[in-house]
């Protein structure tokens, strides 16, 4: 909430990046981050650039933060306190909500209500304590670049099917099918049973958050 209007304006309204830019919190089995969106034109701006562009607003958004007066933090918090506290617009929301803690088995359904109780002792330092420390080098950090490809990316026009197509952002394999049979797939390990296969794996536990 407190990044919404100030990473728009920045990536936005002055760099001009894309069409859609927004932050988003994220909790992903239990692991919880936030991410920031750019939807930008190809032709424009590359994938690199518009990352080295969100890190810029990044290291911004850690100065506004440390400046932040008590007051303006405050009315944040006021604000969200108010929003979690509204009522189900229809039963959809309620239900949607709570069987999100079914599905998740954390069963927390007065989770809202909780959430405001901390946010009711939470104080500007610990805010900027948590952003710097998760964007410092304690950080982890995923990039994700889904990068178009065809002419309208500036990529030449596709003249071998059976080969790789050059493309700006690197080499572009295509997709080939082989059958079973195949000799490339001579010394390959075949996945036949997706549930045998997944089973040998190392599993994480999914975190739950219950308090």
């Amino acid at each position: 909430m407190l990044m919404e209007e100030p990473c728009f304006d920045f990536l936005r309204t002055k760099e001009m990046l894309g069409y859609q830019v927004y932050p988003t919190f994220r909790n992903t089995s239990g692991v919880l981050g936030f991410s920031v969106t750019v939807e930008t034109q190809a032709t424009k701006f590359s994938s690199e650039l518009v990352e080295q562009k969100i890190e810029d607003f990044l290291v911004s958004f850690g100065g506004r933060l440390a400046s932040l007066s008590e007051e303006c933090f405050a009315a944040q918090v006021t604000a969200l306190i108010k929003l979690k506290e509204c009522e189900d617009a229809h039963l959809g929301e309620e239900v949607d909500r709570n069987w999100y803690e079914v599905a998740t088995q954390q069963y927390l359904f007065d989770r809202l209500s909780r959430e405001v109780e901390v946010l009711k002792d939470f104080s500007r330092e610990q805010l900027v304590s948590w952003f710097l420390h998760h964007h410092g080098n304690c950080s982890r950090k995923l990039s994700v670049h889904v990068v178009g490809f065809g002419v309208e990316e500036n990529d030449p026009p596709h003249q071998n099917l059976s080969g790789s197509a050059p493309s700006s952002y690197g080499p572009v394999s295509e997709l080939t099918f082989l059958p079973a049979a195949a000799p490339a797939l001579r010394s390959a390990t075949l996945i036949t049973d997706i549930r045998a296969f997944t089973s040998s794996l190392p599993l994480h536990p999914y975190y739950k958050i219950l308090s």
